[in-house]
């Protein structure tokens, strides 16, 4: 705009003074032609003023002398040139036919510009009557008053000069004051949308032509920030809820290229920030996927779909694929969503939970079918002796204790996995409950052969007193159980950043490296037949676990083949 301003202006003044030079020059030329006649007039009134009879001869001479650049001729009566100061007055045809000699004749003056015939050039001719009738004719060639006219140009054209760049300069400046307010409501509505908000127009307020346009340009700014707001509240509100979301969504549009993808979803396949690739690479890593989305995308209907070995960590995923439809993300249409569930720990657990379920039919099945074998003979008659059937008897009696400590345990293992369980303000003292049960298992101990011993300071952990003896119970008498004669379980208690440590070591068999990450799995056995043999019911580790946990507490195990194990509870010190 600037710019056109600019040009306009100087179009304009180039155009103006074209037109007044053009009109100049032509005044400028008139008024010589006016001054050359007035001067050819003088001249002749004073060739006629000398004498009542005219010399022409002598009036040739003094012309000649008096302006020797104009050119004067006497006419005779009759047409016969009598003296010519340029040329032969002999070789000169009648006069009477030109048009001044005329217009002299019959008024007494005559004015005239041609070109001559004797000369062959452009001439001003004033004639005079004398007063003996002849005609006394002064011209002057316009060559003469053309070149004063062309000198004058250059005084025309360094004034045009002057004048365009002046006008230059104030085309310039006025642009600028024109272009001013448009600049500030420029920078003021690109403040707005960048959200500074720079208002800057309040210097143009005083000027009435643009009062009223700066009033409604305040409005509008004032409810472009109002939209601007909001729409900025609205997408940071929508990024944040994707971003927070722990489940991954992914925006499709139309034709399966990816709109969006939040957080959770580069997290779960991957993704860096600012991957352009995202959409390849999701829609290259899975047939399955693909042929999701186009049924999704066919039948207008929601899809579900379980994929494994997607991710590069090898993860389970759920994937929800929807239809969308009359929907835009930033412009664009989005044909498809997919919302993305981890449910790796959710098959994890049923894997356990089906695994813990079969353990528990097949415990539960090995008893009560020796109790129904030997019910069975019982009844029917087939052992007789009393010795017989007291062994019977027996038998059934270890079998349904086995069944009661299998049911014991299992119930425990759900109560301390029921988020509803209430950790109270119970203390209790590790050294007194770890004394107390190394009392209880020392009958057990002399029967195997086997040494206890518990030494240590005086600790209290916040846990109650049944439930640290539980876990001490199960990891001694798992010592116990795994220890050949002669052997030790030596029980240690210790403080250690502010907590309580519980070391149960033993000398025994030691549990080999391949097991050691399972043997706090429900029902996981590393030797069987040894456990089934010492009535373990393979819960013991997995209850100590789950209390050691319930506590805030952690349990590791350190443990070589032939040289024995060392579980190693710590527990936070009560306060």
């Amino acid at each position: 705009m600037k710019k056109r301003i600019i040009g306009a202006t100087l179009l304009t003044v180039v155009c103006a003074l074209l037109l007044s030079n053009l009109v100049g020059v032509l005044m400028f030329r008139n008024r010589e032609m006016n001054a050359a006649r007035d001067t050819l007039q003088e001249l002749l009134i004073l060739m006629d003023a000398q004498s009542a009879d005219t010399d022409a001869d002598g009036l040739a001479r003094q012309f000649h002398e008096a302006a020797p650049g104009k050119r004067l001729t006497i006419i005779d009566t009759d047409g016969t040139v009598l003296a010519d100061t340029e040329a032969n007055p002999e070789g000169l045809e009648d006069h009477n036919n030109r048009p001044e000699v005329e217009a002299a004749s019959a008024t007494g003056w005559g004015k005239a510009v041609r070109r001559s015939d004797t000369l062959g050039t452009s001439m001003l001719y004033v004639a005079k009557r004398f007063a003996d009738g002849m005609i006394g004719r002064a011209s002057m060639p316009l060559s003469s008053i053309d070149s004063l006219v062309v000198g004058s140009l250059w005084g025309f054209v360094i004034a045009s000069l002057a004048a365009v760049l002046l006008a230059l300069l104030l085309a310039r400046r006025t642009a600028n004051r024109v272009v001013a307010p448009l600049s500030a409501v420029s920078q003021t509505l690109q403040g707005v949308l960048d959200g500074t908000g720079k208002p800057g127009l309040e210097e143009y307020q005083s000027d009435d032509e643009l009062r009223p346009i700066l009033r409604y340009i305040d409005k509008l700014v004032e409810r472009l920030e109002g939209y601007i707001q909001s729409i900025t509240d609205e997408r940071d509100k929508v990024s944040l809820i994707l971003d927070c979301m722990s489940e991954g969504l992914i925006l499709l549009d139309e034709s399966g290229r990816v709109l969006a993808i939040n957080r959770a979803a580069r997290a779960l396949f991957g993704f860096p920030e600012g991957d352009e690739d995202d959409g390849a690479l999701l829609l290259t890593r899975s047939r399955r996927l693909r042929e999701a989305i186009l049924e999704c995308r066919k039948k207008g209907a929601p899809v579900v779909l379980d994929v494994d070995a997607l991710t590069e960590d090898a993860r389970s995923l759920r994937m929800f694929l929807s239809p969308v439809g009359d929907r835009q993300y930033e412009g664009q249409a989005v044909g498809t969503s997919i919302l993305i569930s981890d449910i790796t720990e959710l098959k994890k657990a049923e894997g356990i939970r089906s695994e813990f379920t079969a353990n528990v039919s097949h415990e539960l099945k090995t008893p009560l079918t020796s109790i129904k074998g030997f019910t069975d003979m019982l009844s029917s008659g087939m052992v007789a002796s009393p010795e017989d059937q007291k062994r019977f008897i027996t038998m059934i009696g270890v079998e349904v204790d086995r069944l009661i400590d299998l049911i014991n345990d299992i119930l425990k293992l759900s109560e301390l996995e029921s988020a509803a369980i209430e950790q109270g303000t119970e203390r209790s003292d590790a050294l007194a409950v770890a004394q107390d049960t190394a009392a209880l298992l020392t009958p057990a101990a002399r029967d195997g052969g086997v040494t206890l011993s518990v030494s240590g300071l005086s600790a209290e952990v916040a846990v109650p007193q049944s439930r640290l003896k539980e876990l001490l119970l199960n990891l001694m008498s798992n010592g116990i159980k795994y220890t050949e004669r002669g052997g030790r379980v030596d029980t240690t208690i210790r403080l250690q950043d502010n907590q309580v440590c519980i070391a149960v070591a033993d000398n025994g068999i030691g549990i080999p490296p391949e097991a050691q990450g399972r043997v706090f799995e429900r029902f996981y056995r590393v030797d069987k037949g040894r456990a089934r043999k010492n009535g373990g019911t393979g819960l013991g580790l997995a209850i100590v676990k789950h209390i050691t946990q319930l506590y805030g507490g952690t349990v590791t195990l350190e443990s070589e083949v032939g040289k024995g194990s060392t579980f190693t509870v710590k527990l936070p010190l009560a306060q």
